[in-house]
């Protein structure tokens, strides 16, 4: 028999505090990420959460999904971007994945979306007849310097064992092209002379109405409020000490090396010009949000970005905003680029199908998060 649990904010709290949750053989959410839900500041009392799939008593699945506020032909609408999914291979063919969405979707009245997702994911998206598509974007990764103790095995898993090789062999060319960037660095900090930057864990005034100036097509509109929770409340924790934490019972992102989050309002001439959130994870850098008029500083914001990335020992970043990753693809700084794309599918309940003149930022839905 099936049965699904339902988890709402009103029941964080006491979830929070349940010793048998926390020690069953595997978690279906951890526990900074159920507390950074619990803080969402879009987030009520009776909004979804989580659900969890019991089959005969035993949990064998869930969903969890993050709670947001988008812009629908000048009509505010709840979403729920569907955030984690998982069901035990045991139950192949129970039917227990489709009734989680299911109830997912009926929870939320139907108003649902997903940010990014794996062919395999889409086809059964695709089949639910629940979806139409919100955004396709194509965007950039731009490396700066060797990481093959990643590509390699993420291309051919059964060379994992041979990571500490490719390691050396990174370290060897890493030291030529840190030298070539020490060069190009200076070069770049030639061209900002008249740029500050301040990096925020509250969004001033000035930089909010910069944000407003520039989102007016934005799918999710943010607010300071957002973008204060989403520094103070990762979802991912930094944890030098990796191999000793519990992240193999979470079947996602929990726990990494390096993960932090940098706000940066960016001022010229003492006149704020942008501002972009930008996230470090280990060797990746991801742009975010961006915020900045595209016409007159697409240049001066794409190198801010490169030169952060350069100083953080980043070894790729990875962009959708277009007008930067025309910058980044003049640009000699990166050993090589290829493209990147970004698929968001969007409930039909909103009816709405053309979204063309709708932007999509990177960190929309769920994949700031992660």
């Amino acid at each position: 028999m099936i049965e699904i649990r339902k988890i709402y904010k009103k029941d964080i709290p006491e979830l929070l505090s349940n010793n048998d949750f926390w020690n069953y053989s595997f978690l279906s959410i951890s526990k900074h990420r159920l507390y950074a839900h619990l803080k969402n500041p879009n987030l009520e009392n009776n909004d979804i959460v989580l659900l969890l799939a019991y089959l005969d008593n035993e949990l064998v699945g869930y969903m969890g999904v993050f709670i947001d506020k988008i812009n629908i032909d000048n009509r505010t609408e709840k979403i729920g971007w569907l955030s984690t999914w998982w069901v035990h291979p045991k139950t192949k063919g129970t039917g227990i994945g489709r009734e989680i969405l299911n109830t997912m979707y009926a929870e939320n009245g139907g108003k649902i979306g997903i940010s990014q997702f794996t062919p395999s994911a889409k086809r059964v998206y695709d089949k639910s007849g629940y979806f139409t598509t919100l955004k396709e974007n194509i965007g950039i990764k731009a490396v700066l310097r060797s990481n093959l103790a990643f590509v390699v095995p993420a291309v051919f898993p059964k060379m994992n064992k041979t990571t500490y090789i490719f390691k050396k062999v990174d370290a060897f060319i890493n030291f030529f092209v840190d030298i070539k960037l020490s060069f190009q660095k200076l070069s770049i900090q030639r061209k900002l002379k008249s740029i500050t930057l301040e990096y925020l864990n509250i969004i001033d005034d000035e930089t909010l109405t910069l944000i407003n100036q520039f989102n007016k097509d934005d799918i999710s509109i943010k607010a300071n409020d957002f973008f204060e929770w989403l520094k103070a409340y990762n979802w991912v924790q930094k944890a030098p000490l990796l191999n000793l934490t519990n992240k193999s019972k979470y079947e996602f992102s929990m726990y990494d090396t390096e993960f932090d989050y940098s706000l940066i309002k960016i001022q010229e001439n003492k006149n704020c010009i942008g501002f972009i959130v930008l996230q470090k994870r280990n060797y990746v850098s991801k742009v975010l949000f961006t915020y900045f008029d595209i016409s007159k500083n697409a240049a001066a914001i794409s190198n801010i970005i490169k030169l952060q990335a350069i100083a953080q020992g980043t070894r790729e970043i990875i962009c959708y905003e277009e007008s930067i990753c025309k910058e980044f693809r003049k640009s000699s700084v990166f050993l090589y680029k290829t493209k990147k794309v970004k698929q968001s599918i969007i409930s039909k309940k909103f009816n709405k199908t053309n979204f063309d003149t709708v932007r999509v930022n990177f960190g929309d839905g769920d994949c700031c998060f992660a």
